[in-house]
């Protein structure tokens, strides 16, 4: 069971919906938060998840343990966005999670589309990584060929958790949308520049310019971590 928590009403006709978690080297949150913070977005609701089969515990004292999802709302580029530091780990949950949102959403007004996006496993990658895409119906592949977005072939026949189900259930209550898939190398870690051309992509197909180059930053952060375990691992042996 999950529970939303409102901080502010909002009405607004046709605006886009950009809903992700975070997935395979944590792709989906990062596109997502990323969005949210570069777009000056206002929290105005948090849905919130039952407690769990455990606690929390903090210098000796405990409490629930909760999963918080934020939805953030631009009012400049009138999109709005979901983000969190984890996935459901229960099915009936994030069944759960998806209709409490398309609710919300519903609820303020018109969705013109709604984009997911997570991370697409090829450990043969080189150089920047591709996206390729999925959408909810075939006219919809135009939109990604135009952006330069492949469509995600044969090779792949599901798309699992919170950045697949969304775009199933938007489809059945008849919203239009697609979901980017940013090509990573390895699931463990962080992979910004996964995010960074999903964010790319975005940008073309609704024609908006949003700055990339924190993702490069935090590039930089990965490979920093990745130095100093080596290191760690030198010593070791």
């Amino acid at each position: 069971m999950v529970l939303i928590d409102i901080f502010a009403n909002k009405k607004v006709d046709n605006f886009t919906v950009f809903a992700s978690l975070p997935d395979m080297g944590r792709v989906g949150g990062l596109v997502s938060s990323y969005l949210a913070s570069n777009l000056k977005a206002e929290n105005i609701a948090n849905i919130i998840s039952s407690p769990k089969p455990w606690v929390s515990v903090k210098d000796g004292v405990i409490e629930s343990a909760k999963d918080v999802y934020k939805i953030y709302f631009s009012e400049s580029e009138k999109i709005l966005i979901l983000t969190g530091d984890s996935q459901p780990e229960d099915h009936r949950e994030l069944l759960d999670l998806c209709n409490t949102f398309l609710d919300f959403c519903l609820s303020i007004g018109k969705i013109k589309r709604l984009y997911t996006a997570g991370g697409s496993l090829n450990e043969m990658l080189t150089g920047e990584p591709r996206v390729v895409g999925v959408a909810t119906k075939p006219e919809l592949r135009k939109v990604l060929e135009d952006a330069n977005v492949d469509t995600l072939g044969s090779e792949f026949t599901t798309i699992t958790w919170f950045n697949g189900l969304i775009l199933g259930i938007a489809s059945d209550r008849h919203i239009e949308a697609i979901g980017f898939y940013g090509e990573i190398s390895d699931k463990a870690l962080p992979q910004p520049l996964a995010a960074k051309s999903i964010v790319k992509a975005f940008s073309r197909i609704e024609g908006k310019a949003i700055s990339t180059k924190l993702f490069d930053a935090q590039y930089e952060e990965v490979l920093d971590h990745i130095e100093r375990n080596k290191g760690i691992k030198s010593l070791d042996k």
